[in-house]
């Protein structure tokens, strides 16, 4: 591939005004099933997974410049550094100092699709971020597909590009999850996620559900919680649960969740088995990990019941010294909402 021209300082002026700037709000993600299959010759895992996109958001203020041809990123933890540092003590320290440089899976996507599509700009990045890392809830992947995204709108690229998806599975299999559905298949849906995690079916869901998510002081290395893992002899086969959820039965899905992951998490992590022991004390039953750990989550039966459940674990943890972070979150649309902005657009806050 030919190199990318620098741009001249005028360069932009070949950019329409509207697509000089986006912001991308990006969802979280919480695992209601996962089994384990086999490992590939390539040394993942094959598996089969339930993920849907939870309302936890990180947002993404991508800007078009003809001051540099580089990806330049700045990442802010929201509503400040401070705030995670009182509630997850010095376990916020490896979450607060996350890297900016090439190695994040932001600029990474941003670079692929820079290259593909040839854009001759700049790129600016600033994350706001309230996903917490090493969660298990895809706050990386999803800021890496949010960042595919922005750029190839940037560069008039149509957002269904299967190029997109080719990108995104090569920077993590949990990535094209969240690239969305093209069209959007309804206003609240889940994928089915096979191989590695890159295949995808999209799901529709009849009906919103709400989870209480909870984040304990310290996250988990997906490396070393796959390491850990054994995989069953007889995989539990998906078609009970996509059954139950498709038909809009909540009261059926609690007997279904599943992650194969929850137990090596548990042996390398004691938070891990304790916060979820403390969520069914508190009435959170089935208490469930999300993908490799750390954060935990267990269906309700609605946004009363799910916020009512949170203020009681919230108050049971508050007293312990390994106390975390407690959401309530409900699903939503898998489809990433992208902003036009000006030019230099608002700082993230």
């Amino acid at each position: 591939m030919p190199p990318t021209p620098h741009p001249t300082p005028d360069a932009l002026r070949g950019l329409p005004d509207a697509l000089r700037g986006l912001i991308v709000r990006t969802p979280a993600k919480l695992n209601l099933f996962l089994e384990l299959h086999g490992k590939r010759p390539d040394g993942y895992h094959e598996l089969e997974t339930v993920m849907i996109p939870v309302s936890r958001f990180d947002t993404l203020h991508v800007r078009a410049t003809a001051e540099h041809d580089e990806v330049r990123l700045r990442s802010r933890w929201l509503p400040s550094p401070e705030h995670w540092s009182r509630a997850l003590g010095d376990a916020a320290g490896p979450l607060l100092s996350i890297a900016d440089d090439s190695t994040n899976l932001i600029h990474l996507g941003a670079s692929a699709a820079k290259q593909l599509f040839r854009f001759p700009w700049g790129i600016e990045i600033t994350a706001g971020k309230r996903i917490p890392a090493g969660a298990g809830m895809g706050g990386a992947s999803s800021d890496a597909a949010a960042a595919i995204l922005a750029v190839a709108t940037l560069a008039g690229a149509d957002r269904a590009d299967p190029r997109l998806a080719e990108i995104a599975a090569s920077i993590g299999s949990d990535v094209p999850f969240f690239l969305g559905d093209h069209p959007p298949i309804s206003r609240f849906s889940a994928a089915l996620a096979t191989g590695r995690g890159e295949r995808l079916r999209p799901i529709a869901i009849p009906d919103r559900l709400w989870f209480v998510v909870a984040f304990p002081r310290g996250g988990l290395s997906t490396a070393k919680v796959y390491a850990a893992c054994q995989i069953p002899d007889q995989p539990v086969p998906v078609k009970n649960f996509l059954a139950a959820l498709t038909a809009g039965s909540a009261g059926a899905l609690h007997s279904l969740l599943l992650n194969r992951l929850s137990q090596p998490a548990r042996n390398l992590s004691p938070l891990v088995g304790d916060l979820l022991s403390l969520m069914e004390h508190s009435g959170l039953t089935p208490a469930m990990m999300t993908g490799s750990g750390s954060a935990c989550f267990a269906l309700c039966e609605g946004r009363e019941d799910a916020r009512q459940k949170g203020e009681t674990l919230r108050k049971a943890w508050s007293r312990r010294p390994d106390r975390g972070i407690v959401m309530v979150l409900s699903s939503v649309s898998r489809r990433p909402a992208l902003r036009q902005i000006p030019a230099i657009g608002p700082a993230v806050g």
